[in-house]
Parts: structure tokens; C-alpha cells; sequence
């Protein structure tokens, strides 16, 4: 009897294993990708089209997750996080039930979107540790803004712009320091696709060069639309091509016969080289930089008209001699894997001015901005932005403060 007993727990032992086993399985996943929707702002009208072209997605990703993170205007509803599977979202949570918040809250403090994060891959962890990040929402780039104004919602910075359940036109957002403080916290990312304005810039992809593998997005505005989902969630799932296939998708969407929206995939590990060559050919270019304090830019990138954003290698081109060009071209190469480029795009919040104040050519564009200091005696125009590019990691590294810019 005592045998009997003994082999039955034994038989128990492992079939509850072999349970447990399947069931290990049905939960781990090949890659697991969050699209953080910060969109209570005046980008809430897009928030349900585009979760419809999630749905709408033609692809099998049994084996992957795709969960969103959804925050939008609607009084009836507080934030909550769902995934999409089979063509429905389902195992909808809100952050009550995640044990972050009893009711709204804002989605861009560090605190509450490293909690959302790490919640959701805890809970939909990948075999792999192969994680995707998707921010979607406004930005501005490395423009530095206090953390809650009441500027105009125009004025956005870095990365959500959340404006609050009552809509009272107070905004607050994180900046990329923060950004890449949140980011620290949680599992290292595969990648991050910023469906969002300004986000290749140098100083931002510089403070976030430890969070990703590959960081995906474009240097300048981006239209309302946004992303064609319906296409790029099956490209946020191939294996290793994901980032070639993310932009192709993109560039793919057409808002007129000549406007397509300018991308980039930068190679987060090839940064640091980056810096350094850069400050190599900021010295080699001192001389003719130092004539005038500040030297006039061209590919500009506009921030609302004004020139903050401006393609690192259309700058490097213009002043540097071709020698020293050829070096620092190299590790831009090394850096910036995968670009396509647009020779005008739209901007403004209607998306009807078309910037036409230079030519962009394949020789010029190079898929990433750089801040070049500016004359603020226009009004101290730029003044702010002259000292808030000091506090960028990027302003060190890649020498400009040698030029006492």
C-alpha cells in the first residue's frame, strides 16, 4: 500500500510538472512589444484608429505578444493596459487592478510609467528577455521644459504631453533624461520605435543609448496619422530584420505624391564612437567655426519655425574638409544602419506648411539632427536653448563645449 502511495505521488510530481510545463509555455513569448499610448492630449481622436489597425493587422503572432497601453480623454474610462490577440484585445487591466493607481493619473511620471512597464513584461515575459518598446504621443526632441506648464499644447517636450482627465491646458511630459531614468528600470529593450516628433536627435539618442539595442523613429514632425499599424505591427515581430521592415512599412504611407515622412534606424552601441568622432571633427573644424560664434545651418528641421534640429550630416558636410569628413562619415555609417529620406514634409498642427527652405538630397541627409548653438540676440531667442544644450550628455561627449559654443 505504502508503494502504491509513493508511486502515485510520484506519477502526481509529474504530471503537475509537466502542467506546470505547458503552462510556462503558453506564457513565455518570442518577443513582447508595448505600444505606451500617451494620448491624453490632442492626439486622443487617433487613439482608437489606431488600436483598430492593430486589430486589423494581418498577421499570426502566436508566438509573440502585442499588448497597448492605453491613455486617452474619455471620462468613462481610467488608463489600462490590454493585448491584442486573434483580431480582439483582451485580459483588459486597468491601474487600479495593476496596484499603480485608483484612478487617473498621469502617464509620463517616471514612477508610474516604469510601474506600467515592468508590469506588463512581467506579466507577458519573453523567453528571450526580447523586448519592444513603442512610444506613441507628442515630441519634441531634447528641448528641456519644466515638468508641468501651462504653455500652450503646442509647446511640447521630449516624450507624452499628458493634459490631464479635465483637459485645463496644463500639460505635463518627461524629458529624455528622465526618460532614460524610467528606462533604467526596467528590462533591457530590443528596441525602441518612437511613433512620435523629433526623437532622432543626437543628444536624445545619446541619453537613451544604454535603454535599446536600436532606436527607430524619425528627425523631424511626423503627421496626426502617425503609423500605418495595420502593416508595421507584423514588421515590430520579425526576427532580425524588424527595423528595416518597421520603416519600409512607414515610409511605405504616402500623405501626398512628395511628402513621406524621413526615418531612421541608429545603432545604440555605436554612439559612444560616434561622440568621439565627432569631437574630432568639430576640432579640425574650430578654426572656421570659431570666425563667426555662430555658423549659419542648412537641412534645417524646424521646432515650430525655429531652427533646433538640424541634420548632423548636411552640418559636418558643409564645414568640414573632406578627409575629416570621410572618417566621421564612417562611424555615422557605423551608427545609423538603415534611413530613408524625404525631400519635403509637413508640419504644423494642420499639416499643411511643407518645408521648402532647403534641398535634401541622399549626399546630405544623414537620419539624425544636432543642435548647433544659435545667436540668441535675436530677442534671446535661443538663449534658453543655448544653455539647456549643456545639460545634454551629448554636448560633452561630442566636444561641443571645447568650442565654448
Amino acid at each position: 500500500m505504502r508503494k502504491i502511495l509513493i508511486y502515485a505521488a510520484a506519477v502526481l510530481l509529474v504530471l503537475t510538472a509537466c502542467c506546470k510545463h505547458e503552462e510556462e509555455e503558453e506564457i513565455l513569448y518570442a518577443r513582447t512589444v508595448l505600444v505606451f499610448m500617451s494620448g491624453e492630449n490632442d492626439l486622443s481622436d487617433g487613439v482608437q484608429e489606431d488600436i483598430d489597425e492593430m486589430i486589423a493587422a494581418k498577421t499570426d503572432i502566436r508566438n509573440h505578444c502585442l499588448l497597448v497601453y492605453v491613455d486617452e480623454y474619455n471620462s468613462n474610462e481610467v488608463p489600462y493596459l490590454a493585448r491584442i490577440r486573434n483580431g480582439v484585445m483582451v485580459d483588459s487591466v486597468s491601474l487600479r487592478d495593476m496596484g499603480i493607481s485608483k484612478g487617473d493619473t498621469c502617464s509620463v511620471a517616471p514612477g508610474v510609467m516604469r510601474d506600467i512597464i515592468n508590469y506588463a513584461f512581467r506579466k507577458y515575459p519573453s523567453l528571450n528577455n526580447d523586448y519592444g518598446l513603442v512610444l506613441w504621443g507628442h515630441a519634441s526632441g531634447w528641448v528641456i521644459e519644466d515638468s508641468v506648464t501651462t504653455v500652450a499644447a503646442r509647446r511640447r517636450n521630449a516624450y507624452g504631453y499628458d493634459n490631464g482627465r479635465d483637459n485645463n491646458g496644463r500639460g505635463a511630459w518627461m524629458n529624455m533624461h528622465t526618460l532614460s531614468e524610467v528606462l533604467s528600470q526596467v528590462p533591457h529593450l530590443r528596441f525602441i520605435f518612437a511613433d512620435c516628433c523629433h526623437f532622432q536627435a543626437l543628444e536624445s539618442l545619446y541619453e537613451l543609448r544604454n535603454a535599446a539595442d536600436y532606436i527607430i523613429g524619425s528627425p523631424a514632425e511626423i503627421p496626426g496619422p502617425g503609423a500605418p499599424y495595420t502593416t508595421v505591427v507584423p514588421a515590430l515581430f520579425e526576427s532580425d530584420s524588424f527595423y528595416t521592415a518597421i520603416v519600409d512599412r512607414y515610409y511605405e504611407q504616402v500623405f501626398s505624391s512628395i511628402k513621406r515622412v524621413p526615418l531612421s534606424v541608429v545603432k545604440t552601441s555605436a554612439l559612444p564612437a560616434l561622440a568621439q568622432a565627432t569631437k574630432n571633427v568639430l576640432q579640425s573644424m574650430k578654426d572656421t567655426l570659431t570666425q563667426t560664434p555662430y555658423p549659419s545651418v542648412t537641412g534645417l528641421i524646424h521646432y515650430y519655425y525655429s531652427p533646433l534640429f538640424n541634420d548632423a550630416n548636411d552640418f559636418i558636410l558643409k564645414y568640414a574638409e573632406p578627409e575629416a569628413y570621410a572618417t566621421w562619415k564612417q562611424a555615422l555609417d557605423e551608427a545609423v544602419v538603415y534611413k530613408r529620406m524625404a525631400t519635403r514634409w509637413m508640419t504644423n498642427t494642420d499639416w499643411s506648411y511643407n518645408y521648402s527652405d532647403f534641398e535634401m538630397t541622399e549626399e546630405r541627409y544623414g537620419g539624425i539632427s544636432m543642435f548647433i548653438p544659435q545667436n540668441p540676440s535675436q530677442r534671446g531667442r535661443y538663449l534658453k536653448y543655448n544653455q539647456d544644450i549643456k545639460l545634454m550628455s551629448w554636448y560633452h561627449a561630442a566636444g561641443l563645449s571645447d568650442l565654448g559654443w
